[in-house]
């Protein structure tokens, strides 16, 4: 006796063939992506054999987004371990740096405070825009 219906493979199969006409209407690089995926829904076929209330394309959609989704999430979990390392180098660069800031305007303030008693009280200077361009203050901008 026959199979009454057509393995998950025999199927593949012919999914794949009735793609042959979309395959060679696309550009060289996507007909390269194109059999990407159908590899990677062939890494399922022994699943999509229980899914037998599913017609045969869906199926293999679901198993290349399966795929696609899990190498997405292993490259998501790459980036953000490395990035941890990366966040607590960059911590401590900017630690570093603002350490270095405090102790200029500390040791620059300890100055300007020096020069301020020395010289006695100085002028202020106000320097107007040579243009007749005026400012608004930030809450009155539209």
């Amino acid at each position: 006796m026959g199979r009454t219906i057509a393995s998950i493979t025999q199927t593949w199969q012919e999914e794949e063939a009735a793609l042959n006409r979309f395959k060679r209407a696309l550009r060289k690089d996507d007909q390269l992506l194109l059999d990407e995926l159908l590899v990677l829904s062939r890494l399922h076929l022994a699943e999509a054999s229980y899914a037998s209330n599913l017609y045969p394309l869906d199926m293999y959609l679901i198993a290349i987004l399966l795929e696609v989704y899990k190498q997405l999430k292993t490259l998501q979990q790459r980036l953000y371990s490395h990035d941890q390392s990366k966040d607590q180098e960059r911590l401590e660069e900017e630690e570093v740096f603002l350490k270095l800031i405090t102790n200029y305007l500390e040791t620059s303030g300890e100055r300007a405070q020096e020069n301020t008693s020395e010289a006695g009280e100085e002028e202020l200077v106000v320097v107007e825009p040579e243009d007749d361009s005026s400012y608004t203050d930030f809450e009155e901008a539209p």
